[in-house]
């Protein structure tokens, strides 16, 4: 569910429709200087852009992958807050696997509001330990920060890039 934009002018991007940066310290001040949601997402599915230093972009889809989700594409998200995880059924269409719910939370990177998608204390292993974070960049991109096992785990945070089709 969105709510309407607060009155008055709209404030310009924190991150223009331009390339985001590749370190992780400027990518994880550009989530931080991200405006905190108000809700969450407009409705779709969400698709994924792994950012960051080459070594993370060639590491994380595999060890998504060793985790139980080959050919992770992104996320669903419906407007109730219930979301599902997006895999390529390798006939070039999209399955849903492993639900989640995506809701608004305290960011473990700097206390400030944002959507979190998580699988609960009952999903299965190594989801139930894994938290993305996001903030809106605009009306289609979600930049978002992959924590696992707690908030002392955003030293390692892992950046990445929904975009709703």
């Amino acid at each position: 569910m969105t709510q309407p934009p607060p009155p008055g002018p709209v404030p310009a991007s924190p991150l223009p429709d331009s390339p985001l940066p590749a370190s992780l310290g400027a990518l994880r001040a550009a989530f931080s200087r991200a405006p905190a949601p108000a809700g969450l997402p407009e409705p779709g599915d969400y698709l994924i852009s792994f950012l960051g230093p080459a070594p993370l972009r060639t590491v994380a889809p595999r060890a998504i992958a060793l985790g139980g989700m080959p050919g992770w594409r992104g996320k669903r998200i419906a407007a109730d807050g219930a979301a599902v995880n997006l895999l390529d059924d390798g006939r070039g269409s999209l399955r849903e696997a492993l639900p989640m719910r995506a809701t608004v939370e305290t960011s473990w990177l700097d206390g400030r509001p944002t959507i979190v998608c998580s699988y609960g204390s009952d999903g299965p292993v190594p989801w139930r330990w894994v938290r993305d974070e996001f903030r809106g960049l605009d009306d289609r991109r979600l930049l978002g920060l992959t924590f696992i096992g707690g908030p002392w785990s955003r030293i390692a945070a892992a950046p990445l890039l929904l975009t709703r089709g």
